[in-house]
């Protein structure tokens, strides 16, 4: 009973010796959650794990920290978060939720996608999102409400298709650009928005059919009790 239990022991801790020496022998990258683009892939993540360290694939599985990978890989801009676990077989699995792209910063310095959290994402060579446009200096204390804004011109059927660009103009100010008709929209701050493009709805399903648009320099919602239509000055007149 004693030398079963000892032998028992012995090839337990044979086996944890023997698994600890084995090296890694393959990386699993796997995006939990499917994205229209994904900005980063298996090259770019070995990079980043291996970047001031020892190649991952020439270490022992006792010699890999996942703490350590988690928290690399989690410093990259294309990543919203990382699960990294090994097994007995050598193999290195990370479970990587990639950002998201909702729309594209083009600023008077630089241009960068704005992920769904309201954050900067760098342009990459491995892809590019088919998002909105925003133009003007968008300033970071800006970035989430606008990321907000854009999501929320996505996900209605009437405006994601009839909005198809942002500009920036002024301090916090922002126009809308449409896809039809020879005027734009002035939106005014990002201050209820929600409210704002609901208004905008209710015009278009009330009065456009009755009034069009082809008189019209600008329709403005920066009130948020009203859609002010301002007519084009023709010879001088309205």
């Amino acid at each position: 009973m004693v030398f079963g239990v000892a032998l028992l022991i012995a090839l337990i801790s044979f086996a944890a010796i023997h698994n600890a020496s084995r090296k890694v022998e393959k990386l699993d990258v796997a995006f939990v959650q499917p994205v229209e683009n994904y900005f980063i892939n298996d090259s770019v993540i070995r990079e980043v794990i291996n970047k001031d360290d020892k190649d991952i694939l020439k270490q022992t599985l006792s010699e890999v920290n996942v703490k350590k990978i988690e928290e690399k890989v989690s410093k990259s801009p294309y990543v919203d978060s990382v699960q990294v676990s090994k097994d007995i077989n050598g193999h290195l699995r990370l479970d990587i939720k990639a950002n998201k792209a909702v729309a594209r910063i083009n600023a008077p310095k630089n241009e960068f996608y704005l992920t769904e959290k309201g954050t900067k994402m760098p342009l990459s060579k491995l892809s590019s999102a088919n998002v909105i446009l925003v133009s003007g200096d968008v300033k970071p204390n800006e970035y989430e409400e606008l990321s907000k804004f854009v999501q929320a011109l996505k996900a209605d059927d009437l405006l994601k298709n009839h909005i198809i660009a942002v500009q920036k103009v002024g301090q916090r100010s922002y126009n809308l650009i449409v896809n039809t008709g020879n005027y734009y929209i002035e939106l005014g701050t990002l201050n209820n928005f929600e409210q704002k493009l609901h208004n905008l709805k209710l015009f278009y399903n009330q009065y456009i059919d009755y009034i069009g648009t082809g008189d019209y320099e600008k329709l403005s919602l920066k009130f948020v009790n009203q859609v002010v239509a301002t007519k084009r000055i023709k010879n001088g007149k309205q």
